[in-house]
């Protein structure tokens, strides 16, 4: 009977390591190995301190052995779609893709096949052994009906050495949201934790045993009763920018979740617009903008040309 091979490492805790946790520890010891893999090692208890599971949040101690068993990378059981992929930006470490609205990041309940990991594997079969079985590639996410930049790695390394940068809070990222309503301030700070509803399982609210969370916006334009907003969040919550822009009066048009449904656009105007981060070969700064999606535009020149009528009325 065949199973699944692993390799096993076996560290000693040095002076100069003690006191780190033990994720961030076997991340910078373990070649790549993300602190997000070292957590669900740990987690799975793959990991063994003195012959003994611990909990995620332990702190290593000079003198402590360390066991880790590393499951074999299998390719992702998933299937190619043949989507065509609006590539920004590709070489042999990274793809940057603008997500289009509509489609999910990844498989999950409701969307198991036609998301945009099943299109990367398509792309290049190889992106099928990078990162999670069921999320290949995938570094981070976007809502469903959110479109816009998506850095996707194509090797383990990138797969790493980005993530550490999203942990890190390293990778900048702004968004275009049109919300209903003209905020107060011209540029503001939510700084408010999210966590998940006690009202709706399903949805994330504003709660105070919930994680950190900040999102900075600052006022593009106005209309008659909307305001086109650049937001920039500072952590990465599940739906953070909506949860914050909902908490202050002025929900995301078209979020059906936390505000309602716009009978003249099929999707929230929620896009994200610009990436910055470093490459995780040369280290060198990348950046990257998207203009908004033509149904945005379009819907934008509407909302321009119903208030210079108002205006001159």
């Amino acid at each position: 009977m065949s199973g699944i091979l692993s390799t096993h490492h076996k560290l000693h805790v040095s002076e100069a390591d003690q006191g780190t946790r033990l994720d961030k520890y076997l991340s910078e010891k373990i070649d790549n190995l993300s602190r997000a893999k070292g957590l669900k090692l740990i987690q799975n208890s793959s990991v063994l301190i003195n012959d003994k599971t611990v909990n995620p949040s332990h702190r290593v101690s000079l003198g402590e052995v360390v066991h880790i068993l590393i499951p074999d990378v299998a390719p992702s059981h998933l299937a190619p779609w043949q989507l065509k992929l609006e590539v920004i930006y590709e070489d042999n470490w990274i793809l940057v893709i603008n997500k289009p609205a509509g489609i999910a990041v990844h498989p999950a309940p409701g969307h198991r096949d036609k998301t945009i990991a099943n299109a990367l594997i398509n792309h290049d079969s190889d992106i099928s052994r990078v990162g999670e079985n069921s999320r290949p590639g995938i570094i981070h996410r976007l809502d469903l009906e959110t479109s816009g930049l998506l850095i996707t790695a194509k090797n383990e390394i990138a797969h790493k050495k980005i993530s550490e940068q999203f942990a890190d809070r390293k990778v900048k990222k702004s968004y275009y949201a049109l919300v209903i309503g003209i905020p107060e301030n011209d540029i503001a700070i939510i700084d408010a934790p999210i966590g998940r509803s006690p009202f709706n399982r399903q949805q994330m609210d504003i709660v105070s045993t919930g994680k950190p969370s900040v999102t900075q916006y600052e006022i593009v334009d106005t209309y008659t009763a909307h305001s086109l907003l650049k937001v920039s969040p500072k952590t990465g919550r599940t739906h953070q920018i909506r949860v914050h822009l909902k908490s202050i009066g002025h929900p995301v048009v078209g979020d059906s979740t936390y505000g309602k449904l716009e009978p003249d656009l099929d999707r929230q105007f929620l896009h994200a617009s610009s990436l910055s981060f470093n490459h995780p070969e040369s280290g060198k700064l990348l950046n990257f903008n998207s203009d908004l999606p033509i149904e945005l535009s379009r819907y934008i020149e509407r909302l321009k040309s119903s208030s210079n009528m108002k205006d001159t009325a």
